[in-house]
């Protein structure tokens, strides 16, 4: 409920976001991927969220992937930027290559489950835009 009231306010108000998405990969060079509680459910998509003000997109993306899947990147680099419309509002989006360790794990609140994937053998229902970050990410060789 709470995610339709957000996209009703974004199309009304048509505000200015920051995102950041991260290409989490492991040591074999899969591609970590989450299914979120809120969103399309059968949807695959990488770790994703907002930009908060004032704070630093590599920033974001460290703590969305702590608070989503509870692991910090051993590297993470910036390889995309783009401006996006996101339910009405303008939201310009870091993309971050990522390599990680550990195992990570679902919050059990936003992510409802995470696996790893080839970067070449994604699960079908993964939208167009993940796929053009996952790429971005495998193109930067980290």
């Amino acid at each position: 409920m709470a995610e339709l009231v957000r996209r009703r306010w974004w199309a009304w108000r048509k505000p200015a976001l920051r995102g950041c998405a991260v290409i989490a990969r492991n040591a074999d060079g899969d591609v970590l991927m989450v299914r979120h509680s809120y969103r399309k459910r059968g949807e695959w998509h990488v770790p994703t969220g907002g930009v908060r003000k004032g704070e630093e997109p590599a920033v974001a993306a460290r703590r969305e992937l702590a608070e989503e899947v509870g692991v910090a990147p051993d590297t993470l680099v910036a390889v995309h930027v783009e401006e996006i419309d996101l339910h009405g509002a303008r939201n310009s989006v870091t993309v971050f290559a990522a390599a990680i360790s550990g195992d990570p794990v679902a919050d059990g609140r936003e992510i409802a489950e995470l696996r790893f994937f080839a970067h070449d053998a994604l699960p079908p229902t993964t939208p167009e835009w993940a796929r053009t970050y996952i790429a971005k990410a495998v193109a930067s060789n980290l």
